[in-house]
């Protein structure tokens, strides 16, 4: 009994959740068209719980060597998050202030902007990675989460991004409207 209560329960949660919050039925295809769907319960659930108050603004949904992943934009200052199907939080984002990142991070995107304005920030808390091994694909929950920090840049009519670790160092160059930003700036600010 106390099984088919706890069943009955998650499933009536999971009808509410895709009838009643506010971004249920719709994502982003890659070409930019709304495609109807339905959240996995684990999806929504994962969703409701760290962002109960949150609409969604874009959602797209990707195949990552076997493994449905739902990265999910957030209206207003409530961030981002990737979510598995089964509910994994692979990462999610928060909107920070550049005081609130650790010296090293915030000193590494100033040095990126090189006089660009920083207009936007967030803090990405990747809490599982996804890891191909003898042919097989698997999510990985990490020990302790990596924290990344992405900046919105914006020089005259250009707007560019970078990531930056913890420590400072490069993981992503700035890209500047459709640049790869690969090779930019890579390493620790001074080398």
């Amino acid at each position: 009994m106390k099984l088919k209560s706890r069943t009955a329960l998650l499933l009536g949660a999971a009808l509410w959740i895709t009838l009643a919050a506010p971004w249920a039925g719709s994502a982003t295809q890659a070409s930019g068209e709304m495609e109807e769907i339905v959240l996995p319960p684990a999806v929504a659930a994962t969703v409701l719980k760290h962002r109960p108050r949150a609409t969604i603004a874009k959602m797209t949904v990707e195949v990552l060597d076997g493994i449905k992943l739902y990265d999910i934009e957030f209206d207003e200052d409530e961030g981002e998050m990737e979510v598995a199907e089964d509910g994994t939080i692979i990462d999610i984002s928060t909107v920070v202030e550049l005081e609130e990142l650790p010296a090293a991070a915030a000193e590494a995107i100033r040095r990126a902007a090189a006089g660009a304005e920083i207009v936007w920030l967030e803090r990405s808390e990747v809490r599982a990675e996804i890891l191909v091994d003898g042919g097989k694909t698997r999510i990985v929950p990490l020990a302790s989460f990596k924290y990344v920090y992405e900046a919105e840049l914006v020089k005259g009519k250009r707007t560019g991004e970078v990531e930056v670790g913890a420590d400072g160092e490069i993981i992503e160059g700035v890209k500047w409207d459709g640049e790869s930003g690969e090779g930019e700036g890579q390493g620790k600010p001074g080398e």
